[in-house]
């Protein structure tokens, strides 16, 4: 057990809610209890009409020219959504702050919830400056026109999924002596840096951002939420600390969700099993307000339609609509899932149609040499790989056993590449990462490389929190991308620090614990085909107490290049695997006639208790190194993105009956 893990196991972390100053302010937010009405009046608390500019939660639109309605830090004329911000209450005494909530009194007049993606389509812009819901189009590949043997067409949809991390969203911002401090619970301090600065008007050198240590993520903390820019707005007006942290409540009600995904298929092909096209459209429900990330979701979904195969003919229409919900984000996989559940499960459909063994119609569609699908996605031969998994996995037996298989990519987001620091101070390398860690064992990747280039104990060797006063340049931890990136800056790091070392006549660990050198590298990078990992998964499904299905066993063989931590490595793919099977069998953030969130706890979010979790079978391949010095692929989302399609065909082979609708209607099923 590293020193990071066992603080916290032993109680010993500083998490945001842990951070306290004296005359701390606690904030607490009113939040609407309609998902779409007209506000008449506010009476009490901090009110929009008291911000001294027209305060957005994003700048996205005005930064870029995108065409998408952000959200403000608090609704004004309308409420857009259960849970929107509407009013902020304070106090020295956090429980007579949370009492001050229920002395706000707002009045609404009521209107008719959009809640569905059918709906957007045809219904009245929720945003009454708009002409209708749709945020943006696109169109992905290029039109084509076949005349195939076999035509199959089907509707496929994901449900919203919240991340419910184990900890909260929180922050305690300070403005002081002319500068904001703010401590948070985030994946990078640099995209809150970023937020804060444009929103609020400050020059960079004016906020400093610190990462608290950070109970999980999943997506949910890279963006700035308008609870933030409050805190930060008061403790600027008051010159005092501001303090907010989330309930559960509020995480299910105003966290920003992730999937929300429908698409409607067609796959061309013939009778031998070969694919000539796939054309179809895409949409994805944003919620009510849009960004960056959302508004390009189907296009990037889009992008990767095509999974593993080398498919000549791709024409995607991609659109993304408001609705009456919380503003969608990423979660752990962000697009990449859709894409996969969407081509594996028409893949499964063609298998069947034509009475073709589903794996023998997948192999006869790889690649076999370098590919470039119609949406522009690069890849390498991948054959070699599948047709070496389904050896390993032992394929002709869990074939008797009616297993689900899904063949799969993981693109690592690694846009924009990834900074590192090194110092050396009082006997002790400590390490800094662009790519904020929150539990996915950052430090195992960071010492193997330490020790590797500069030949450091391990013991010696210290991750630090994010911290935007040490390393000031940097992009933050989501998407696969921390081993790459954040690995490659660290690995060029240390080279230079060794070459310091080296020009000052230090040549062993011991003299150069007792010097004071430090070193920063970062560097841009792109996706390059080599970082692209190739997944296997497999799932058995059975009746449990003779009445639903459940999972009990998954097989993976995942792609990783170089595993820079087996350990870390197996955490993720496990977790990933977890999550994808719940998102299949009951995970899925529901709303009712009124546009209200139904869940109202963890477990009625449909999140698994861990007697439920399947029995993993994890082999860990190496399909070639990344051309990154260390060789490391991405893998944090390998199992969300192989699970959901391998669950989904082991049910269909048990029930009989077709699935394609995450989580799993019983109703449709029974």
């Amino acid at each position: 057990m590293s020193e990071r893990t066992e603080k916290f196991f032993m109680g010993k972390g500083r998490f945001v809610d842990d951070i306290t100053f004296p005359d701390m302010l606690y904030l607490e937010i009113v939040r609407s209890t309609q998902a779409h009405a007209r506000i008449l009046s506010v009476k009490g608390g901090l009110t929009a009409n008291d911000l001294p500019l027209n305060l957005t939660s994003t700048g996205e639109s005005y930064r870029r020219g995108r065409d998408y309605e952000v959200e403000p830090v608090l609704a004004k004329e309308k409420a857009l959504y259960y849970g929107q911000p509407v009013s902020a209450v304070y106090d020295r005494d956090r429980y007579k702050a949370k009492d001050l909530v229920e002395t706000v009194e707002i009045s609404y007049d009521e209107l008719k919830p959009v809640l569905s993606i059918e709906e957007s389509l045809n219904s009245a812009p929720i945003h009454e400056s708009r002409k209708d819901n749709v945020v943006s189009k696109f169109e992905i590949g290029k039109r084509f026109s076949l005349d195939s043997v076999v035509k199959l067409s089907d509707q496929l949809y994901i449900e919203r999924v919240l991340p419910n991390p184990l900890e909260t969203r929180g922050i305690v911002a300070y403005y002081n002596s002319g500068k904001l401090n703010v401590w948070i619970s985030t994946q990078s301090v640099y995209s809150i840096k970023n937020g804060l600065t444009r929103i609020l008007g400050l020059d960079p050198s004016d906020i400093n951002v610190y990462q608290a240590d950070t109970g999980g993520a999943f997506g949910s903390k890279s963006a700035v939420y308008p609870e933030y820019v409050i805190a930060c707005y008061l403790s600027m007006k008051t010159k005092q600390p501001v303090k907010w942290i989330e309930s559960r409540d509020e995480h299910i009600t105003s966290t920003r969700p992730g999937r929300g995904a429908k698409a409607e298929l067609q796959i061309y092909g013939d009778r031998e099993g070969r694919i000539k096209g796939i054309e179809g459209k895409i949409y994805v429900d944003v919620g009510a307000y849009a960004d960056d990330l959302s508004s390009t979701s189907p296009s990037w979904i889009g992008y990767q339609i095509t999974g593993p195969y080398s498919i000549e003919n791709v024409f995607i229409e991609g659109y993304s609509v408001y609705t009456n919900k919380a503003p969608l984000g990423p979660y752990r996989g962000a697009g990449r899932p859709e894409a996969a559940f969407f081509i594996e499960r028409m893949m499964d459909m063609y298998a069947d149609h034509i009475g073709m063994d589903p794996v023998e119609l997948r192999l006869k569609n790889l690649p076999e040499k370098a590919f470039e699908s119609p949406t522009g996605l690069k890849l390498l031969p991948s054959k070699a790989f599948f047709e070496d998994g389904i050896k390993k996995i032992g394929y002709s037996k869990l074939k008797k056993k009616n297993a689900g298989i899904s063949f799969g990519i993981l693109l690592p987001a690694v846009s924009g590449g990834e900074s590192a620091k090194i110092k050396v101070e009082n006997g002790i390398i400590k390490v800094w990462l662009g790519g904020n860690a929150h539990w996915q064992r950052h430090e195992l990747f960071v010492k193997r490389i330490l020790k590797e280039i500069l030949g450091i104990p391990e013991d010696k060797v210290f991750l630090m929190n994010g911290d935007t006063t040490e390393l000031q340049k940097g992009i933050g931890t989501w998407g696969s991308r921390s081993a790459i990136t954040a690995g490659n800056a660290l690995y060029k790091a240390a080279l230079l620090l060794k070459e310091k070392a080296q020009k000052m006549n230090i040549n062993d660990q011991e003299n150069l614990l007792k010097s004071d050198l430090s070193s920063e590298y970062y560097e841009n990078m792109q996706l390059d085909p080599t970082m692209i990992s190739f997944l296997l998964t497999a799932a058995v499904a059975e009746i449990q107490d003779g009445i639903k299905p459940v999972i009990k066993e998954v097989w993976a063989y995942y792609d990783v290049g170089e595993p820079l931590s087996e350990e870390a490595v197996y955490g993720q793919i496990t977790g990933g695997l977890l999550m994808g099977v719940q998102e299949v069998l009951s995970e899925a953030l529901k709303y009712d006639s009124k546009g209200k969130p139904i869940p109202e706890t963890l477990a009625a979010a449909g999140i698994a208790y861990s007697i439920n979790a399947p029995k993993y079978h994890v082999q860990i391949a190496t399909f070639g190194r990344s051309n990154t010095p260390h060789g490391a692929k991405g893998v944090g989302e390998a199992g969300t993105v192989g699970a959901p399609p391998a669950a989904a065909r082991a049910i269909e082979n048990l029930l009989g009956k077709r699935v394609n609708r995450l989580p799993l209607d019983f109703d449709l099923l029974a």
